[in-house]
């Protein structure tokens, strides 16, 4: 992870990169909230893709709102929080709704 180890937590990111390959929920700092598979991680960038179930990354904003991305782009440093092996949409409900 080059450089990323000297700023963040090195038991963190080992700890992200056991979860790749499945499907996850990560907390941000800032109040996102992101559903999908988490596919890598590239110099502290992580890459989240759709669910196994879903067509799109799921993002529900501080505010509330659902949005949806084809691809996504988190900076590591930012997560304070996983749920990992997630089986379908935590946010279903709210789509309900």
């Amino acid at each position: 992870m080059g450089f990323f180890d000297d700023i963040c937590n090195r038991h963190w990111c080992e700890e992200l990169e056991c979860a790749c390959g499945t499907d996850v929920v990560l907390f941000t700092a800032d109040g996102f909230t992101f559903f999908g598979l988490l596919d890598r991680i590239e110099d502290g960038i992580l890459f989240l893709l759709p669910a196994s179930c879903e067509r799109s990354v799921i993002v529900l904003t501080p505010g509330g709102a659902l949005e949806d991305e084809e691809l996504s782009f988190i900076d590591i440093c930012i997560i304070v929080a996983i749920s990992k092996n997630v089986c379908k949409n935590p946010f279903h409900r709210i789509q309900e709704s």
